[in-house]
């Protein structure tokens, strides 16, 4: 249950009371049409205040915006509060509601099925899912939640309060920092894509020698590669976001607060600043660096560095305007062919062959 009284007294940096009773509580958060006379409701609009007043939720939460219109209305029973900033009021009391953990701990601190060493070292509060393995040396910190079949190999260390979801492979001595989560069917520290070719042409595997170093806070999506070192490490820093299905190359270095969405694939040994956003499928090639608050538009392709902050897109890379006006002028190269051939017909100019093969 959350009170409104709690939400004034601890978050009253983040959410303004209006009014309403304080010590009415809520113990589900849900969108107005499903709300319940003991529902958290998020507004944004009218069309969605009017629907939550018919369901009378116990909390409101309307944006700031809409302040006159929720003040003009004298038959709202909710506890009441505004914010300037939805998704951060979502970030702020949807944890009050998640029982994540209880998928977790339902199991007891350690399934009877769990496969420890004995030279791990388990912190305080910890929970091992069925079928998990911990590897020799490996450092589990306090308050970690692993999931079923996963596996923590030796000498690899987890940070305090971190989730590994089922299914997530952590490599040796590899390094996750504290409060991070990885999210299923996630490899951190398999070796690299590295060969080299004989006199033969027959490929020789190099080996990977290194680790994967990941910062506080970070979080990664289901099904990502992150591929461990050659002879140092892959770095992965604080703060940064992973979507599903990511590819980071060995070597790679991907700097704070970065947010890398579903389909993102980088080559190896490339450096990428602080900061940096990218839309869907995006690719960044191998031994490059991008610098920090750089923005790439979805299915944008980086070949070169890009040292200058600013928003870019398209292949190859360009400023995202020249980009959005090069995406425009392409799906009309056709028309534009047809009136050239036209005008160079008109003054008697020879065809190109080719373009007569095009058009049939």
């Amino acid at each position: 249950m959350l009170s409104a009284q709690a939400i004034k007294n601890q978050h009253s940096d983040i959410f303004t009371f209006l009014h309403g009773n304080l010590q009415t509580a809520a113990a589900f958060c849900n969108v107005p049409e499903d709300a319940v006379p003991l529902s958290l409701v998020y507004v944004t609009d009218a069309a969605q205040l009017s629907e939550a007043r018919l369901h009378k939720p116990a909390i409101l939460i309307v944006h700031a915006n809409m302040v006159d219109r929720l003040c003009a209305i004298v038959d709202v029973d909710s506890c009441c509060f505004s914010v300037k900033n939805i998704p951060m009021g979502m970030a702020i009391l949807l944890q009050y509601f998640d029982e994540k953990a209880v998928r977790f701990t339902q199991w007891g601190e350690r399934h009877e099925t769990a496969v420890v060493h004995c030279d791990a070292i388990i912190g305080r509060g910890v929970f091992l899912g069925p079928y998990c393995v911990i590897g020799a040396g490996a450092e589990i910190g306090d308050g970690c939640l692993i999931g079923a079949h996963t596996v923590v190999e030796n000498a690899a260390k987890i940070g305090a309060r971190s989730i590994l979801h089922p299914h997530v492979f952590v490599g040796a001595r590899c390094e996750l920092g504290e409060a991070c989560e990885v999210h299923p069917h996630t490899s951190i520290g398999s070796d690299g894509f590295g060969y080299a070719l004989d006199p033969c042409g027959k490929p020789r595997k190099i080996p990977h020698l290194g680790n994967v170093v990941i910062g506080d806070g970070v979080e990664i999506g289901s099904n990502c590669a992150i591929d461990r070192a050659t002879l140092t490490s892959t770095h992965i820093r604080s703060g940064t976001k992973l979507d599903n299905i990511c590819h980071i190359a060995h070597n790679c270095d991907l700097g704070e607060n970065g947010f890398f969405t579903a389909g993102f694939m980088m080559g190896g040994s490339t450096k990428i600043g602080r900061q940096f956003v990218t839309g869907g499928n995006s690719v960044v090639t191998a031994h490059v660096t991008v610098g920090d608050n750089v923005v790439l538009s979805g299915r944008s392709s980086v070949t070169n560095d890009v040292p200058n902050a600013g928003a870019y897109g398209g292949y190859p890379l360009q400023p995202l305007k020249e980009a959005l006006r090069t995406a425009v002028s392409i799906g009309h190269l056709n028309e534009i062919r047809r009136n050239l051939k036209r005008v160079m017909k008109h003054l008697h100019l020879s065809d190109n062959p080719q373009d007569d093969a095009a058009e049939s």
